[in-house]
């Protein structure tokens, strides 16, 4: 019997495939979305335009969450927090309670980095806080929490995922080393994308 996964937030125009690989076709409907995470509208306005950046990023963090291994794969909830001044306003609303495999995404605001690490699985370390970013990174990789950040050079500060944008596109860097210590494992198909891998 034909198991129906979820599809993605953004998922591409359907292709037929074999009906003896549903698990590929999954896969690579999830690749698909990712890549199309990476697009950027050129808005005119730069309030439109960081609007869409920040959609971008949000879809770009959920495609990150659907290639990503956990070192607690069987919890039913998979919590994104936003650390800091958050910069996504509503955008995160649209992620609350999507599939992620068997488990779900949850989004939540914690007050310190203390309690962010020990509630959640993913998160997302705001620019307002640069000056603490080196201490919670070293701290994630002890509490198998994935990190993003979007403050510049916070991969090499030891933040797992750097995101950033280079011609209209979201790109982004990966601090392997920080993962694996973290013993999250994110899909060499990803990893391809990365314009930096440390």
């Amino acid at each position: 019997m034909m198991r129906h996964r979820p599809k993605p937030s953004a998922a591409p125009v359907a292709v037929p495939a074999p009906a003896c690989a549903p698990v590929r076709a999954a896969r690579r409907r999830r690749f698909c979305a990712l890549a199309l995470a990476l697009l950027l509208p050129a808005p005119a306005q730069a309030q439109a335009q960081a609007a869409a950046e920040y959609a971008a990023k949000a879809a770009f963090i959920y495609n990150i969450a659907l290639f990503s291994t956990f070192p607690n794969p069987d919890a039913p909830l998979v919590r994104l927090c936003v650390l800091g001044r958050d910069p996504f306003g509503k955008l995160l609303a649209s992620l609350e309670g999507k599939p992620l495999g068997e488990a779900k995404m949850t989004i939540a605001y914690p007050r310190s980095g203390g309690d962010a690490l020990k509630q959640c699985q993913i998160v997302f370390v705001s620019a307002s806080e640069s000056d603490s970013v080196a201490l919670l990174a070293q701290s994630a990789r002890q509490e198998g929490v994935l990190t993003v950040s979007d403050a510049k050079g916070a991969a090499r500060q030891g933040i797992m995922v750097e995101l950033g944008v280079e011609d209209k596109r979201i790109a982004f860097e990966f601090n392997a080393e920080a993962a694996r210590a973290a013993n999250i494992t994110l899909s060499s198909k990803v990893l391809r994308l990365a314009r930096a891998v440390y």
